[in-house]
């Protein structure tokens, strides 16, 4: 199967701005300063949003959904990567002379939960995140929910009430394995089926000015970025704009990619 080169750099892009933006919170924390803060809007405003939209372009949900290979590759990919994380804070707890079972305990409770974030709405007790490993957990509870909702009459309608519970139960309460994240995400993954099914790279091309509009939504989005994490349903006070900038912001990522790709390698997939 040949790759879409532009994709991966687009992805590529994705991946430093998760490590650009998480570095910037830390930054921040310790001494607060406007480029952090900027550095924060710009990357939080897409990065989460554009690994769900791509996968979603890839994505055959009229199909059966494959239980074995989704389990192996996202599932078994959380346990084992959860396994080591155990493994490492055991490790820490004896260099410090800390209680390893302590740590075990707690650790293990959190990597049960799998949150994303801390959260004092959980069904009991969690006291640390997960952290980056929630997307698995999310991104396996998205791929099943839409493979559902496809072979469903008005498939908008159930991706866009999915939204809705995911996002408006984690305001009340912390469900653990990140499936509340998983339904809000089945509405990106849904985004990018459409993008491909539609042809929307094709329509941009042909239209050049759907750049520009694209560019300008995702600027007013970073300029009133006031939150957004997937992880935890936050999309700020201003959801639809948080939502339809990430979108316009993937699309700006995936234009640079298509533009680097042309330029530093000449175009093209392999």
């Amino acid at each position: 199967m040949q790759r879409i080169r532009f994709f991966d750099i687009a992805k590529g892009i994705a991946i430093l701005a998760v490590i650009l933006g998480h570095s910037a919170i830390e930054a921040n924390l310790c001494i607060p300063h406007r480029a952090a803060q900027v550095a924060i809007s710009l990357c939080f405003s897409f990065h989460m949003p554009l690994f769900f939209m791509l996968a979603g372009y890839f994505m055959h949900p009229e199909r059966a959904f494959r239980w074995v290979k989704e389990s192996r590759q996202l599932l078994c990919t959380y346990a084992v990567t959860a396994l080591c994380v155990l493994v490492g804070v055991t490790c820490m707890a004896t260099l410090h002379h800390e209680s390893r079972a302590l740590a075990l305990q707690t650790w293990g409770m959190t990597a049960l939960y799998g949150n994303g974030d801390v959260s004092n709405l959980t069904l009991w007790p969690v006291g640390f995140r997960i952290g980056a490993i929630w997307f698995l957990l999310a991104m396996f509870w998205a791929r099943l929910l839409l493979h559902i909702f496809a072979k469903l009459p008005h498939t908008v309608f159930w991706v866009a009430a999915c939204f809705a519970f995911g996002y408006i139960s984690s305001r009340y309460v912390c469900l653990p394995w990140s499936v509340q994240s998983g339904m809000c995400a089945v509405a990106f993954l849904y985004l990018g089926y459409l993008a491909k099914k539609y042809d929307v790279l094709g329509r941009v091309k042909r239209i050049p000015y759907i750049w520009v509009a694209a560019l300008l939504i995702w600027i007013i989005d970073v300029v009133s970025f006031d939150g957004m994490s997937m992880a935890m349903n936050d999309y700020g006070s201003h959801p639809v704009l948080a939502v339809v900038g990430s979108m316009a912001g993937t699309l700006c990522v995936i234009g640079v990619s298509q533009l680097l790709d042309h330029m530093l390698l000449g175009g093209g997939a392999q």
